[in-house]
C-alpha cells in the first residue's frame, strides 16, 4: 500500500504524503494482515484440523520409529513414483519386539538418572547436615 501511495504520487507529480499519513497506512496494513492471518488460521482449523499452514501427519518407518511427515507438491502423482510406492509408512510385526526393548531401554536410562539424583541429594545432606531443610 505504501508502495501504491508513493507510485501514484509520483505519476501524478504530487508531493508525497505526510509522515503522519504513512505511519497510519502502515498500522491499518499491519491490522489487515494479522486479520487475515487469523481468518486463514480458522479456516484451516475447521476443514483440516491442522493448525499448521503446511499440512502433514505422524507416520512410522519400517523400523516402527514416528516422525512428522510434511506434505508437498511434488511432479508426479504418488501411484507412479516407485520410490515412495517403496517406502512402508508402518512397522512390521517382528519390529514389536525391538520397540518394547528400545522403550524399556529408555525407561532404565531415566530411572538411573533419577535414582543418582537421588543419591546425590542424599549424600550432600548426609555431609552437610546443618545446611538440609528442616522442614
Amino acid at each position: 500500500m505504501l508502495l501504491t501511495l508513493e507510485q501514484e504520487s509520483k505519476r501524478q507529480r504530487l508531493p508525497m504524503p505526510s509522515p503522519e499519513r504513512l505511519s497510519k497506512v502502515g498500522k491499518a496494513m499491519q491490522r489487515i494482515d494479522t486479520v487475515i492471518t487469523e481468518r486463514e488460521d480458522s479456516l484451516r482449523l475447521l476443514q483440516t484440523g491442522q493448525e499448521k499452514p503446511i499440512p502433514g501427519d505422524w507416520r512410522k518407518n519400517c523400523f516402527g520409529e514416528t516422525s512428522w511427515y510434511t506434505y508437498k507438491e511434488w511432479p508426479m502423482p504418488w501411484f507412479m513414483n516407485r520410490g515412495y510406492k517403496n517406502k512402508k509408512f508402518f512397522s512390521l510385526p517382528y519390529v514389536n519386539h525391538f520397540l518394547r526393548l528400545k522403550l524399556e531401554k529408555k525407561l532404565r536410562s531415566a530411572a538411573r538418572r533419577n535414582r543418582a539424583e537421588r543419591e546425590k541429594q542424599l549424600d550432600l545432606e548426609r555431609r552437610f547436615p546443618h545446611l538440609a531443610n528442616k522442614s
